[in-house]
């Protein structure tokens, strides 16, 4: 009987494990997204990217920073919103996620994703930019901050707008999944176990309840996490949890002492950021704001409420044409 057990455990595993392979092709939705969109070289490593003209000259351009564990298909539901407000609108998938490439021999950190965009954005001649980010991203935006701040560099942040993102360890609170994919060893066994219902199961939890994406939607997410079999590495993406508190006093700091205008757009439903967020960040940076969406909104404004996110970004940049 224990033999006969320890085969079906044994087939069992095996079944998970070859369950994406080969990887299947990517949705239509996302192959079309990759379609509009190129690739530049980082070192050695291709990262995908778009650039979509705006029709406000006066808005300047925009550079886009995604979130854990997507890609920059995130913004395309208030992507011509966006281009509205701006001249251009830059997006681009970090190294690791989305369409860009996933190296599995490779040390993932916030300070490399922010070298990726400081070097697109010179590819690109843009010199000024706004900044607007989620999650993963507004981490990624707050190392730039830094950097602006300190005289590091030579971009210019016109405006940072964040988004439901663990800016401070103190009211992050990462979901049972990604706790358990940060076990040394372990994270990279559970990410060779991955399919899609397990994912599902996992990401549906951080979408509100009348919020949650179409099935053919949560196949695109999962599509760009199976891309260059990304779903090998996501253990070693979550290096950003630890990072987080290690430069706390950077980071935080950087929205504490910044001059430039910045704004949070914040979907009180989010389990892995909940609402004791609010108070701890007009405690932490008062003189800056933060819109609070309705009650059902969850840890991704920009999909679950397209409308509403824009508003609160277009009010947030009306303001800086005004001052």
């Amino acid at each position: 009987m224990m033999m006969w057990l320890c085969v079906a455990v044994g087939v069992g595993i095996l079944a998970v494990v070859f369950v994406n392979y080969p990887l299947p092709p990517l949705t239509p939705v996302m192959t079309a997204w990759k379609n509009g969109g190129g690739y530049f070289k980082f070192k050695t490593h291709d990262i995908f990217y778009r650039v979509e003209k705006g029709s406000n000259p006066a808005g300047g351009p925009v550079l886009t920073i995604h979130g854990f564990p997507s890609s920059s298909h995130d913004w395309s539901k208030v992507l011509g919103g966006l281009e509205k407000q701006h001249s251009e609108v830059v997006l681009f998938d970090m190294i690791g996620f989305g369409l860009s490439d996933k190296p599995v021999d490779h040390e993932y950190s916030i300070m490399e994703q922010a070298d990726i965009a400081e070097e697109l954005l010179k590819k690109l001649k843009i010199t000024q930019v706004h900044l607007l980010s989620h999650d993963y991203g507004d981490t990624v935006a707050l190392e730039l901050l830094a950097r602006f701040n300190q005289k590091t560099t030579n971009l210019k942040i016109l405006s940072l707008c964040l988004s439901n993102g663990g800016i401070f360890p103190e009211t992050n609170f990462p979901r049972p999944s990604q706790k358990l994919l940060t076990i040394p060893y372990l994270g990279a066994i559970l990410c060779r176990l991955s399919f899609y219902r397990a994912f599902k199961r996992g990401f549906e939890e951080v979408f509100g309840v009348n919020t949650q994406p179409t099935e053919s939607e949560y196949r695109d997410f999962y599509s760009a996490i199976l891309h260059n079999s990304g779903y090998i590495i996501n253990y070693k993406l979550l290096g950003y949890i630890a990072e987080r508190s290690q430069h706390k006093e950077r980071w935080v700091g950087s929205l504490q002492h910044t001059d430039i205008p910045v704004h949070m757009i914040y979907g009180p439903s989010d389990p892995v950021n909940p609402s004791v967020f609010i108070g701890h960040y007009k405690k932490t940076v008062p003189k800056h704001g933060i819109t609070v969406l309705p009650a059902e909104i969850s840890h991704y404004p920009q999909w679950e409420a397209p409308m509403e996110f824009l508003k609160a970004y277009t009010s947030f940049q009306k303001q800086l044409s005004v001052k």
